[in-house]
């Protein structure tokens, strides 16, 4: 998996790991089984680091019978920090530049909208992705499919022609006008770019 020179300058790759994993969903609370599963190492391997960024207030552990849940502890005086940085380096609009940068040329502009653009998404909210190009939702699922796995949620995507965009823009089509209206997050393009589509 190809990652942020910046993450890897500055953490050791199984800590990193673990951050990246747990501040894309801060709070989605994982057990440590699941967790080591998920960034493909041993539980073992896991819990000397778990512990040392417990110690430091990073992360939050509670125990359960046998289990141990943990996530970002956002008592953290740098909880706020912390999340701002893996958004910006391995969050959502990175991963999906990095998936979809290889059919860049045949998209016009893409962002993410809903929950997500608006920063109310819970652990279990899904991805809502609109793209405007020349290209089809075959070409696309592939590398959606890649971004879903690093992310570990799913991504839904809405996929216009420009001819097809411009048309249903200019018709006030309802859910269109809904999803213009509202915050978004651009992932190519800007929102000067997207209105100059619209016309």
């Amino acid at each position: 998996m190809r990652i942020s020179p910046i993450l890897a300058a500055l953490f050791p790759k199984v800590r990193r790991e673990i951050l990246v994993a747990t501040f894309r969903q801060p709070d989605r609370e994982w057990y440590l089984t699941e967790l080591a599963k998920f960034v493909h190492t041993q539980p073992s391997s896991l819990q000397r680091e778990v512990d040392t960024l417990s110690r430091a207030g990073i992360l939050a552990q509670r125990r359960e019978g046998r289990r141990i849940y943990l996530k970002p502890d956002r008592d953290s005086p740098v909880f706020t920090d912390l999340k701002s940085f893996f958004e910006k380096t391995a969050g959502v609009l990175p991963v999906l530049q990095q998936e979809l940068a290889p059919l860049a040329k045949a998209i016009r502009t893409a962002f993410v909208y809903g929950s997500v653009a608006r920063a109310e998404e819970n652990s279990g909210s899904d991805i809502d992705l609109m793209l405007i190009g020349e290209t089809g939702l075959a070409d696309i699922v592939p590398a959606l499919r890649r971004a879903e796995k690093k992310l570990g949620r799913p991504v839904n995507p809405t996929v216009y022609s420009v001819r097809e965009f411009q048309k249903n823009a200019r018709a006030h089509d309802h859910f269109l006008t809904t999803v213009l209206q509202g915050e978004k997050q651009f992932v190519k393009g800007t929102e000067h770019e997207l209105a100059a589509i619209t016309g």
